[in-house]
């Protein structure tokens, strides 16, 4: 089915629904550039946050089946990104980490689209952007607060910022927050503290 984009909603609700089906469709799609695809993207993002999980735990974090995980981690290990090691604590199981090319994969896609979301925004003046940031973050804590959602998923709700990777030089805005990788031992010290609060 394709989505209408000329549709004129007929309310402001109608209007922010509509857009976040346009703004989620494309954002959800392969730009060019990208390197990987957005459910790629999220699997490795889980394991961006939260280290390495057994597969259980894995499809658990992205509330799919343990099927459609399993495919999505064969299908990311035959491209290099993710790797299985035995879990210590489990000489029968094992368990699934990024390899240091999935994290520069992550790492990368995750600053392309920043760098599209930069680009949206460009001619917005600092506080329209500040405005937009608060009411956009209001929003969300109050679908969150009105959604259930499994105890397992709330890694997601502080884990971006944790392990945001810096935008390139080319993005007019910059983040506060640096990834996990930088040299700065402050930075990463304070990043290890925030992945690990989101176990």
């Amino acid at each position: 089915m394709q989505v209408n984009d000329a549709y004129s909603p007929q309310t402001p609700i109608e209007g922010v629904m509509h857009a976040f089906t346009r703004i989620g469709r494309r954002l959800k799609a392969k730009q060019p550039g990208d390197t990987i695809d957005h459910s790629a993207h999220v699997v490795l993002f889980a394991l961006r946050c939260n280290g390495a999980l057994r597969l259980s735990d894995l499809a658990g974090r992205l509330e799919l089946d343990a099927s459609t995980t399993s495919r999505h981690i064969r299908s990311l290990e035959q491209l290099g990104l993710v790797r299985r090691s035995p879990d210590p604590d489990d000489g029968r199981a094992f368990r699934v980490e990024l390899t240091d090319e999935g994290i520069e994969q992550w790492e990368a896609s995750a600053r392309h689209r920043m760098e599209l979301l930069s680009a949206a925004m460009e001619g917005w003046s600092e506080e329209d952007v500040q405005t937009f940031e608060r009411l956009m973050t209001r929003f969300a804590d109050g679908v969150a607060a009105r959604t259930e959602a499994p105890s397992s998923a709330a890694w997601a709700e502080k884990g971006w910022a944790a392990v945001a990777p810096r935008p390139s030089p080319r993005a007019e805005r910059s983040t506060d927050q640096d990834f996990a990788a930088s040299g700065d031992p402050a930075t990463r010290e304070n990043t290890d503290k925030n992945l690990e609060s989101t176990k």
